[in-house]
């Protein structure tokens, strides 16, 4: 998987993404699961202007397949 900055692409609406944030923000270095609307709605002040904390983002990968997890491989 490779990350997709933001400046570059937002993920569609409603589609639940990880994202990254390389501010402190939260006490580390930070990943989580949310959406286009998380990136937009949680920003940090930067100077004068708000800036997003999120700055990457990539797809959820594929769930397990149901045989995968009864066999454990």
């Amino acid at each position: 998987m490779k990350w997709i900055s933001i400046k570059e692409k937002l993920p569609e609406d409603n589609l639940p993404v990880i994202l990254f944030t390389p501010f402190d923000y939260f006490g580390e270095l930070h990943s989580c699961v949310g959406t286009a609307e998380s990136i937009r709605s949680c920003t940090v002040a930067s100077g004068r202007s708000m800036a997003p904390i999120f700055t990457h983002w990539v797809p959820l990968p594929e769930n397990p397949s149901e045989s995968s997890c009864i066999s454990g491989k």
